[in-house]
């Protein structure tokens, strides 16, 4: 029998979920927000209804994937003085990342670096809402933002980052093409199991992650595929996991997913699923039972069968599942692990992973 470790629950964010629930942002009271999206929202029709919902209201529709410590200093620059009522983050991760941040920073001193990596902290933020158009990085429900700095993602907590509201409308993910469906379907997948098997996971977040787990193995392929019912419980499955994670925190996967993105620009579904079926045998016999318990949950044979599953899914986008097609060199395979043990969240995965065994990880999937 499994005894549970004290531990305690903490997610403040509200959400609203379903198709036409961006409206609700005209109920919100706000009077000049600033949006923050990327510049495929702009090209949606999505910042003409917005615009809609407001007498006025700033845009900073220049995000870039994994935002840089430069950009966010320089919008915070650029609106500190404009007297911004409220941030909307509305976008993939990057841009509900740089919201997070530009709302703590237009009410602190500062660079978002003396944050990241100089110890301050942030203890007011403006009125936050973030609003996924894509189903997988769960950032809308999390107290984490991840940035660049010095060319290497690093990821930050701050109870200041629990956005007030999460909206998640599934009719924002309709226009995703294949290669991102599946590479976000895939990071939400990686969120839940690592919530289910870190080992800061508790009944709570075990509960919502095999939800999220078995929604997204009953969907993601019709996803791919653009079935828009799919893309609805894609969405819902995402924000699942982004739940239990935000309790949990992640994993191996992520860890070395780090320097994958920061040196080779392997997008970042790309590459914590690239791992993830080796991570999955590799984990199996440290928590065997439990394990065991998901894949009756899932109904899978066994893990090498789970393992093939996870697979399949990058191949039927056409993702290669092979480091050496981004890229990577052998020689590099030594600085991507210790690299990767650097990332606190890598002690959380179950079994004590050792650099070592990363390296062996990366070699089986060259």
């Amino acid at each position: 029998m499994m005894e549970y470790p004290p531990f305690q629950i903490w997610n403040p964010v509200k959400v609203v979920y379903g198709v036409g629930r961006i409206d609700t942002l005209k109920e919100l009271g706000y009077k000049k927000p600033l949006v923050i999206c990327d510049p495929i929202v702009t090209k949606l029709g999505l910042i003409e209804k917005i615009k809609s919902f407001f007498n006025e209201m700033y845009i900073f529709s220049e995000i870039e994937p994994n935002p840089s410590c430069e950009l966010i200093d320089k919008i915070v620059t650029s609106y500190r003085n404009q007297n911004v009522d409220s941030v909307i983050g509305i976008g993939g991760g990057s841009s509900l990342d740089t919201a997070k941040a530009v709302s703590g920073l237009l009410e602190n001193e500062g660079s978002i670096v003396d944050y990241l990596v100089g110890g301050k902290k942030f203890n007011v933020r403006k009125p936050l809402v973030l609003i996924p158009t894509t189903a997988g990085t769960g950032s809308e429900v999390t107290n984490v933002g991840v940035y660049t700095y010095r060319g290497l993602k690093k990821p930050m907590t701050s109870d200041m980052f629990w956005a007030d509201m999460a909206i998640v409308d599934p009719e924002l993910t309709y226009s995703m093409p294949v290669r991102v469906t599946a590479s976000t379907g895939l990071d939400a997948f990686t969120h839940a199991i690592e919530g289910f098997w870190a080992k800061s996971s508790q009944p709570y977040t075990e509960g919502l992650a095999l939800t999220s787990l078995k929604m997204i193995f009953e969907n993601l392929k019709n996803s791919i595929n653009g079935d828009k019912v799919a893309r609805n419980n894609m969405a819902l499955a995402a924000t699942i996991a982004g739940i239990a994670f935000s309790q949990t925190r992640t994993t191996a996967a992520h860890a070395i997913s780090f320097p994958l993105t920061s040196f080779y620009g392997i997008e970042h579904g790309i590459a914590v699923a690239l791992t993830l079926p080796q991570l999955v045998l590799w984990t199996y016999p440290h928590i065997k039972s439990k394990m065991d318990g998901l894949l009756r949950y899932l109904d899978i044979d066994n893990v090498e069968t789970l393992a093939e599953m996870i697979e399949k899914l990058m191949i039927i986008a056409n993702i290669p599942t092979r480091l050496r097609d981004y890229g990577v060199k052998e020689e590099d395979i030594e600085k991507i692990a210790k690299i990767s043990m650097e990332a606190n969240i890598i002690k959380l995965t179950p079994g004590d992973i050792t650099y070592d065994d990363v390296v062996g990880i990366l070699r089986k999937i060259f």
